[in-house]
């Protein structure tokens, strides 16, 4: 094997090694991207409930008379 021929195969595997080098930084940074893009789902599920359980307090009727009622003693104390 002359010099030339090894220069090849060596630059050839440096090529090499450098393609199959990226392809695993990305699929390291795909499952790192999905597992915190799981934990924003859970979180928004979450937060979703919420909102839910304030809007059925918000527009139940005796929230709307417990704040009549407040705005009542409100103004007897004025």
């Amino acid at each position: 094997m002359n010099p030339f021929e090894m220069a090849v195969i060596i630059v050839g595997l440096a090529i090499l090694g450098g393609v199959i080098k990226h392809y695993f930084d990305i699929r390291g940074n795909q499952e790192a991207s999905s597992g915190a893009q799981s934990q924003l789902q859970d979180r928004l599920a979450k937060v979703e409930e919420r909102l839910q359980v304030l809007e059925r307090i918000v527009t139940s009727s005796d929230y709307e008379l417990k704040r009549k009622f407040r705005d009542l003693e409100d103004d007897e104390k004025l």
